[in-house]
């Protein structure tokens, strides 16, 4: 996406810029909820084919002429991403001093960092686990994709100059065996490590690699001009619609990122071997100066969308809101193309061009300056003086210390101490089987079982149900790890079992999360109408007391980031979820659970946080309940724990409800 294709050492296609603009318009567009398109995210992978295919041929033709060297491909490479990249960071850096708080300002300076070193896609992989924050609040997330392409910037002159000096006639097989290595790597991995498929380069180098294929003359021309007329219609109308119906989810890249990259490679192929009536049309002059001005406008629509978003609560933007956004962005593209970008591109006519070592001189002392900006926002913790007292105490609420988080995923073990609750002893053993509201409940859990004396042990794992069966394919060994709680179970057999789960997810008809059913069942409704009573059921012959907790209310999402950010701006704090939305979220669950099928008992906890009209996500004393929109705090178990009276009769109020 960094590539120009007015390179000295190739003839200038203007097709390119054309397919340059319909990648960019796509993810802006996309970003930017405008068009409707719901697969303008695959405009990366179209970048990154036309970069593979740019540079490669670049290096090649170069080496051919015998006069590429390392110290003039990254002279050409500093001169073209650092102006505008460095712009942009410390734009976005000064201005969020001013926007976010405190913890969004420290990842803002791991980030800047990260993207300076070009090694952001391996901070956002490591930050992209379960209980980490949304990546809507990071300004520079969009950067992860300028990391993969400088990543294979550094690897490939290396790999053509090593195989130039050992198989001149080999770099196309090479390339090919890359190639493919790549593309079964991302396949094979994808559904077992979405997000490292998703930001690492050896899952992504394929859709560059094919560039790189075609840029060397790997592929062989076609020659006859009709069908070159038909594939790059059906090439265009593949791409136009991966961008108009693909759809992001745990499937992508994966095989499905080969539609948008083939019909990329295609394109670039048929402009290579005589052009057709698409590569006119690419070359209409408004497409072209898109293209022109693509990297300026990939590099700022993303920070000002995040931070314009960022003080309106994150609420979904107005068409409006969006059209002015849009608008924005492409001034300021155009700006910095006119007065960033190619005034640094030159390479003669100044004092500040007369060496690559000016030129790498002057970048590295931009890139120190930025690098100590960021380093000191994370350093000094976001700088929290910059907020009131309470508004850093609420934003410190967003990363609460969770209980018993590493027992999260471990094996069910009463021999594992973090996994342990309640009394001492090994009788009379209570097991909390569950999701992440399973661990969210393990505190109070805790404080009930100690006070009835009795030992217990937690069976925690994210986004995976206590559902034996049934599988989540965000979260790929939970069917697995079912399997083995219900082997515990049969040989341990606890005098009692809680289930607590997200039920509202995993019952939702539309798919809160992706469940895939042993038994073939499609949808989560009907999986999960068939996989309760089938639990209950496995677990009934082990167990003498089964207790199911119901859906928790729930409360308005990022709470403690809304409710920060409403002291800071002195506006009205966000409103509660209402009693007829904690209804119609739990709804799917009661639906199924009014029936006891396996003498289990239910606790509706909706009463102890809603009244006729809404649903509190505050204690008495103003302490938040909430880590999240879905997840209790340490404040929140407390609270439960204070209502739930397991000596007392458990209620069920729904049971028996034919509505």
């Amino acid at each position: 996406m960094n590539t120009p294709t007015n390179d000295m050492s190739l003839s200038y296609r203007p097709d390119i810029d054309g397919l340059r603009a319909i990648a960019v318009l796509a993810v802006v567009l996309y970003h930017y909820g405008t068009g409707g398109l719901s697969g303008g995210f695959v405009g990366v992978d179209v970048f990154f084919v036309i970069s593979g295919f740019l540079i490669t041929g670049i290096i090649h033709k170069e080496m051919q002429r015998g006069d590429f060297t390392l110290a003039k491909f990254y002279e050409r490479r500093a001169r073209r991403i650092f102006p505008a990249l460095f712009a942009v960071l410390l734009a976005t850096l000064v201005a969020s001093w001013w926007m976010l708080l405190p913890s969004d300002l420290v990842f803002l300076g791991k980030a800047s960092v990260a993207t300076v070193l070009f090694v952001s896609n391996v901070l956002y992989k490591l930050s992209s686990g379960y209980f980490d924050s949304s990546s809507e609040f990071n300004p520079l997330l969009h950067t992860w994709s300028l990391g993969v392409e400088e990543q294979f910037y550094i690897g490939l002159p290396l790999l053509l100059l090593l195989v130039a000096r050992f198989w001149a006639r080999g770099l196309g097989e090479v390339l090919a065996v890359c190639a493919l290595l790549s593309f079964v790597a991302c396949v094979v991995v994808q559904p077992m490590a979405a997000n490292a498929v998703f930001f690492l380069s050896p899952f992504r180098t394929w859709e560059l690699l094919l560039g790189s294929l075609l840029g060397i003359g790997a592929i062989p021309a076609i020659k006859h001009k009709a069908s070159r007329e038909v594939i790059a219609v059906v090439a265009l109308a593949a791409l136009l619609g991966a961008i108009a119906f693909m759809r992001e989810g745990i499937d992508f890249p994966g095989w499905e990122a080969a539609i948008p990259v083939m019909a990329t490679a295609l394109l670039l192929h048929v402009g290579s071997s005589g052009g057709s009536r698409v590569s006119t049309a690419l070359a209409w002059k408004p497409l072209v100066f898109i293209g022109l001005i693509s990297y300026s406008l990939y590099l700022w629509h993303w920070p000002l969308l995040v931070l314009a978003k960022y003080r309106m609560a994150m609420e979904p933007l107005s068409p409006e809101a969006s059209g002015v956004l849009l608008v924005a962005a492409l001034l300021l593209a155009v700006a910095s193309y006119y007065l960033i970008e190619r005034p640094f591109r030159k390479t003669q006519g100044s004092a500040a061009h007369a060496s690559p070592t000016r030129a790498f001189a002057v970048s590295a002392a931009a890139a120190l300056v930025l690098c100590v900006g960021g380093v000191s926002f994370a350093r000094e913790k976001g700088f929290p003086q910059r907020v009131p007292v309470h508004v850093a105490a609420l934003d410190a609420d967003r990363a609460p210390v969770i209980p018993y988080k590493e027992c999260e995923g471990k094996p069910v073990s009463m021999d594992r101490a973090a996994c342990r609750i309640g009394a001492t002893g090994r009788s009379g053993v209570t097991l909390i089987w569950g999701d992440s509201w399973a661990l969210a409940w393990a505190s109070a859990m805790d404080e009930v079982l100690k006070r009835e004396g009795r030992p217990g042990v937690l069976a925690v794992r994210s986004a995976c149900a206590p559902l034996p069966g049934v599988n989540n394919r965000r979260s790929p060994t939970c069917i697995e790890r079912n399997a083995q709680v219900l082997e515990w179970i049969k040989q341990n057999r606890p005098e009692r079992i809680y289930l607590i789960a997200a039920w509202s997810a995993w019952t939702d008809a539309d798919g809160g999360y992706p469940l895939e059913d042993a038994s073939g069942l499609q949808g989560n409704d009907r999986i999960f109408a068939a996989a309760y009573p089938r639990t209950l059921q496995a677990i009934r012959p082990y167990v003498k007391d089964i207790v199911v907790l119901g859906p928790t209310p729930g409360a308005p999402d990022v709470l403690p980031y809304r409710m920060a950010l409403a002291e800071w701006n002195g506006s009205a704090p966000p409103p509660p979820v209402t009693r007829l939305e904690a209804e119609d979220e739990a709804y799917g669950f009661w639906k199924v659970a009014r029936r006891p099928v396996a003498g289990e008992r239910v606790i509706d906890p909706a009463p102890w946080f809603c009244d006729q009209v809404t649903c509190r996500y505050s204690s008495d004393t103003g302490e938040l309940l909430y880590r999240d929109g879905h997840h209790l705090n340490v404040a929140g178990a407390k609270f439960v724990e204070e209502r739930l009276k397991i000596t007392d009769a458990l209620s069920c109020p729904h049971c028996g409800d034919t509505r």
